[in-house]
């Protein structure tokens, strides 16, 4: 049994940990913060998860199989439906009554033709911007695999957290990592803690800096994929019965989780959109973007505001060669994160990676 420290109680953190534990080790979570989740969370606001913009999952990727393995209820699913989502210029990606239109966006997509703005729209959903990223999840668009949680995200952090509770994990919240040094975690309050293994399992931005000194060769040369988004609670419906709009265009996606989760049982809408960076664009220029956009496909929604959400800038996920979840293990150290290489993107790369490290603590043992 090893002593295993996980920095980071994000997904990737909470999956890396239930796998290590299961491979019967001893583990703690450590999280700067003081909630668990990172990014992958979500506010609920008179019943509403309120989270940074569209969060789809996966219904039978890595994340979502962890997830059910560890969950006593099964999760509620919405799913995206793209004969309701609509793309500028286009119509739905999947049109009802015009066979000619069908037909020839069943092909495009099938052949994943980017010149067609169709195709180049779902992939903007798909990918969450990173258009040279895996088609997984452009597949499992077109198949009704990419899906609303009734409870939001951070209903999938508590089942992990929950099953963690169970088996005795500790989780200490407000524990500043600044070094790692030959198997000893440094905090900023000066306290050390000694670990047979570790797994870095926080965003990119914050483990650069704790493995800037570990890299046996160049570091990684990742880039973020930043975005702005929007949020919000509406008394109506300004995309009727759609499930969302793609300016592929414009760079934005827009989509009403009331829709597409019929068991929130919200009266009116709840939209939540995303504008994705743009070379040379400041942060400013792209919320107003984002606004500029929303009023153009969804008018009046400011006139009904129940609640908003406003985030300026925020980390989709990271481009470039992505180091593997080993490639430190020769210095105890293994990784987890969407910024670790694998075959997925996104939420599922953070939980694929993890299960990876978690499983394989032997491999970064003396």
């Amino acid at each position: 049994m090893a002593r295993v420290t996980v920095i980071g109680a994000g997904l990737s953190g909470l999956t890396a940990a239930l796998y290590a534990t299961t491979a019967g080790h001893h583990v703690v979570i450590l999280d700067r913060g003081e909630h668990l989740g990172g990014r992958g969370t979500s506010e609920s606001l008179d019943g509403i998860p309120f989270g940074f913009g569209p969060h789809l999952l996966q219904s039978n990727g890595p994340l979502a199989k962890v997830t059910k393995k560890v969950s006593r209820l099964k999760m509620v699913l919405g799913t995206l439906r793209i004969d309701r989502l609509h793309v500028s210029g286009v119509g739905p990606l999947r049109p009802r009554g015009n066979v000619k239109q069908a037909s020839l966006l069943r092909r495009v997509l099938k052949a994943n033709d980017r010149t067609h703005p169709a195709v180049s729209g779902a992939n903007l959903l798909a990918s969450m911007g990173a258009l040279d990223a895996d088609l997984s999840r452009f597949k499992a668009l077109q198949n009704g695999k990419l899906c609303v949680v009734g409870e939001g995200w951070s209903g999938v952090v508590g089942r992990m957290a929950s099953a963690l509770d169970e088996v005795g994990v500790l989780i200490e919240a407000g524990c500043d990592v600044v070094s790692i040094q030959e198997g000893t975690v440094h905090l900023a309050d000066k306290r050390e803690l000694e670990s047979d293994v570790i797994i870095v399992a926080c965003g990119w931005k914050r483990a650069k800096k704790l493995l800037s000194p570990h890299w046996l060769g160049e570091e990684p040369g990742l880039r973020p994929i930043l975005a702005s988004t929007v949020d919000a609670a509406l008394s109506s419906r300004p995309l009727s019965q759609r499930h969302g709009i793609i300016d592929e265009e414009g760079g934005v996606v827009i989509l009403d989780y009331a829709n597409i989760q019929p068991r929130m049982k919200l009266e009116g809408a709840f939209l939540s959109s995303v504008a994705f960076e743009r070379e040379g664009e400041s942060h400013e220029a792209r919320l107003q973007r984002l606004n500029e956009a929303l009023d153009h496909h969804a008018p009046g929604w400011r006139s009904h505001l129940i609640h908003e959400r406003q985030q300026r800038t925020i980390t989709i996920q990271t481009t470039g060669e992505k180091p593997a979840y080993d490639t430190l293990s020769a210095k105890g150290i293994l990784l987890a994160g969407e910024w670790v290489a694998s075959n997925h993107a996104l939420a599922d790369a953070a939980a694929y990676t993890a299960k990876e490290a978690g499983q394989n603590i032997s491999s970064a043992l003396d």
